[in-house]
């Protein structure tokens, strides 16, 4: 199986595919709608780039369960079932680390068939970043990514996303769940960051550097986030995305962003801190979303919930916003 396309030259990707028959092109669609309705121009800006965040998978090489309950394949199979049929158009995917829970070759296997085979569907490209479950060799092998940097092997790549570019950082101490910044990676990282790229950089490092609510987490922590704010700071870094501590979070580093994804597999309970305790629940990824010169960043949850109003299609909002005297501010439930 080959992976999916790591070539940092290589354009970005095309459209993911909607649910149910996809159209020839965008352009025919909108052209159909509008020379029966005219249609509207949206208000709210589109984004210049968008990418799926994903982390913390925890496949393991013989499909067993994680600590005997949760299936973490039938975690990711979900996940790929959402990339590929939702209707939001992604540059890349980026799996920001924690991708085996063993270091496996045969996890690293099973991760490339899924992840090529619905990459190839949705025409999308995919980055890889790596955690600290992640054993080096066997990832470099099994998701095709070439030799390591320097003595230790270290995992750094650059990707470049129609103008925005996307550096993946190894944080990885072998032998230990935390993390650090080694002086190689730091050195490599800020000799990138001197040359501004043109829509910006976007950083990938598993440990998020940012303080978390349990206490338990002091165990596992980034060694170094004051080392990795001196490097960013004042550069075009954009936003860092993370993962590692399986919960969804913001904050900032050195005035730099940073979005932490929740896990696929299992989430923290949040609600017992500042105990810690993994749970099979509200697991998924985030969808970014890069404008101009601001971004969003919105979580995914796997589980969907009983339907609380209709739902509003795109075709439905758009017909609305043509009708008479516009329907913008008002309730979408109850209007029409």
């Amino acid at each position: 199986m080959t992976p999916p396309p790591l070539d940092p030259s290589a354009t970005g990707g095309t459209p993911s595919s909607p649910r149910g028959p996809a159209p020839a092109t965008t352009a025919s669609t909108d052209s159909t709608a509008s020379a029966a309705t005219p249609q509207p121009p949206l208000s709210r800006p589109r984004p210049r780039h968008v990418l799926a965040h994903l982390s913390d998978l925890h496949l393991t090489g013989d499909g067993s369960r994680i600590d005997g309950v949760v299936d973490a394949r039938a975690r990711l199979t979900a996940a790929l079932d959402v990339l590929t049929t939702w209707g939001v158009r992604c540059d890349a995917w980026v799996f920001s680390g924690d991708l085996s829970d063993d270091g496996s070759p045969a996890s690293y296997a099973f991760l490339a068939e899924q992840v090529g085979a619905a990459a190839a569907t949705a025409g999308v490209r995919v980055i890889w970043g790596n955690g600290n479950h992640d054993e080096r060799a066997a990832f470099r092998a099994g998701l095709g990514i070439g030799d390591g940097v320097g003595p230790s092997g270290l995992i750094l790549g650059e990707h470049d996303l129609r103008g925005l570019r996307v550096l993946t950082v190894d944080s990885n101490v072998p032998g230990t769940p935390a993390g650090q910044l080694s002086d190689e990676a730091l050195s490599w990282l800020s000799a990138r960051l001197e040359h501004p790229a043109e829509a910006g950089t976007v950083l990938v490092v598993h440990h998020c550097p940012l303080p978390q609510p349990q206490d338990a987490t002091e165990l596992w922590p980034l060694r170094n986030p004051g080392a990795l704010a001196e490097v960013v700071r004042g550069t075009d870094t954009r936003l860092i995305l993370s993962g590692h501590f399986h919960q969804t979070g913001f904050g900032t580093v050195a005035g730099v962003p940073v979005a932490m994804a929740s896990s696929l597999t299992y989430t923290q309970e949040v609600g017992l801190s500042p105990d810690l305790r993994g749970q099979d629940a509200n697991t998924g990824f985030s969808l970014v979303e890069l404008f101009e010169d601001s971004f969003v960043v919105t979580a995914v949850p796997l589980a969907r919930g009983e339907g609380v109003h209709p739902s509003i299609s795109s075709a439905d909002a758009r017909a609305r916003l043509a009708g008479a005297g516009d329907q913008r501010g008002s309730d979408p439930v109850t209007t029409g």
